[in-house]
């Protein structure tokens, strides 16, 4: 590498490790000080703003001209132009974005001259919504008296500056953030009770936003007592939607799942990693695996959560929502072949209200959600340099003892990452089925 590429390569590692540290150091100052709460509001206010507006104008005046590698460049910015020349794009509106993602992105891309910044900026409005419908429901909550204001301040103070969500979704655009977005605005809607339309707007996240939306699916059902018939009715904009495309583009988009065996998944790495090829690059049982994994172990949570509500041990709350969708993002980026890092901004927002809330160990819980979100962000960097997981075993061999370090420490960031996002599978998995009488 050169000299350029060197400094950029550890900017790219030391950066979000700096910012995981900046971020417990807030954690901890606001949690430990409960005195004077307006100073801590403001100070979590200006934070946002300085760190979104800072960032984005970065990137719009600068750094935009310099990304050559990201979905947004190779595959938001060609659906973008698709659009404004009239074409229908028939792999645009399937697997894995949904049919509306591309069409709601459209005016802040052109607002922006139809560059980089204007996805960026898209996403920094959607991400803007999601806090502004979480403090709602928190505020709800509070006025209920079911939960506290401090829970929301630790909250962001761990959220703010995670390096994940500050690099893929403030300065690249990355879309991950907006499934979390529909979430927050159906469970505001379900707290005030205006039930169709929680559903409604919770359902429909997969047509908005990506299939990996799917996985806050079960949020709704544990947020108030589910009302079946209400689901039915609230699922038909979706059905409706899908039906649509299906018709326009004659696309399998009904069932938007594509079966591959490149991917990026932490597991899928280190298997490659190691030469174990098959059976993971089968249909069955390789690719079918990590999803009956997930559904084995949200079987599990359901019979459990069950079986504490009719002992009266539990309720269905918003605690309990962000513990399943905490829960299951988790395990997606254990056992899925296909969690790139770019898609864990998705979990930030809903694993730092769980760290947050939880009421002992914090310390470690805080810590190993930031180790995540710092470990993608560097990891990813890595990757990019030294190449796919089969390039990266010869480097073992390599006379290079550079290369040798790098693939040891992308080695080691896998295995970090895998063991914390097992920690947090536990403690949200508590949350979710955690005695009604414990407050947030």
């Amino acid at each position: 590498m050169s000299t350029l590429d060197s400094a950029v390569f550890f900017a790219k590692i030391a950066c979000p490790v700096g910012a995981s540290f900046l971020a417990y150091l807030l954690w901890h100052y606001v949690s430990a000080r409960h005195d004077n709460q307006r100073a801590q509001d403001r100070l979590l206010v200006g934070i946002y703003i300085a760190s979104r507006v800072g960032l984005w104008l970065i990137f719009a005046l600068f750094l935009q001209q310099y990304v050559t590698i990201s979905d947004p460049r190779w595959t938001y910015t060609k659906m973008l132009e698709h659009l404004l020349v009239g074409r229908l794009p028939l792999r645009d509106f399937f697997y894995h974005y949904g049919p509306l993602l591309i069409p709601t992105m459209l005016p802040f891309y052109l607002l922006v001259g139809r560059t980089l910044a204007g996805i960026s900026l898209f996403a920094i409005f959607v991400e803007a919504v999601a806090l502004l419908f979480l403090l709602k429901s928190i505020r709800l909550l509070s006025d209920r008296g079911e939960a506290a204001d401090t829970w929301l301040r630790e909250s962001l103070a761990v959220y703010l500056l995670n390096p994940a969500t500050l690099y893929w979704t403030i300065l690249h655009g990355y879309n991950s953030i907006v499934p979390t977005t529909y979430l927050m605005v159906a469970a505001y809607l379900l707290l005030c009770g205006r039930i169709m339309m929680g559903y409604v707007v919770g359902l429909y996240s997969p047509a908005g936003s990506s299939i990996l939306a799917l996985l806050n699916w079960p949020a709704l059902l544990v947020i108030r007592r589910p009302r079946l018939t209400t689901l039915a009715y609230a699922s038909l904009p979706l059905l409706t939607t899908y039906v649509f495309f299906q018709m326009v583009t004659h696309k399998n988009v009904l069932f938007p799942f594509t079966f591959v065996t490149i991917s990026e998944g932490n597991l899928w790495y280190l298997l490659k990693l190691f030469g174990i090829k098959r059976p993971f690059q089968s249909l069955l049982p390789g690719n079918l695996l990590p999803l009956s994994i997930l559904s084995s172990f949200l079987l599990v949570g359901v019979v459990y959560q069950r079986r504490q509500l009719k002992l009266g041990l539990t309720d269905f709350s918003l605690k309990a929502a962000m513990g399943v969708c905490t829960f299951l993002m988790s395990l997606f980026f254990i056992f899925s072949l296909n969690s790139g890092s770019y898609y864990v901004p998705m979990l930030m927002l809903p694993a730092s209200l769980v760290v947050a809330s939880k009421a002992s160990s914090r310390r470690i819980a805080v810590s190993a959600l930031l180790t995540i979100s710092a470990f993608c962000v560097a990891g990813d960097a890595i990757w990019s340099t030294l190449g796919q997981p089969e390039e990266l075993a010869r480097t073992i061999v390599s006379d290079s003892g550079g290369h040798r370090f790098l693939m040891g420490l992308s080695i080691l960031s896998v295995v970090v990452r895998i063991v914390c996002f097992a920690m947090l599978a536990r403690w949200a998995f508590m949350k979710w089925t955690r005695p009604c009488a414990e407050r947030l």
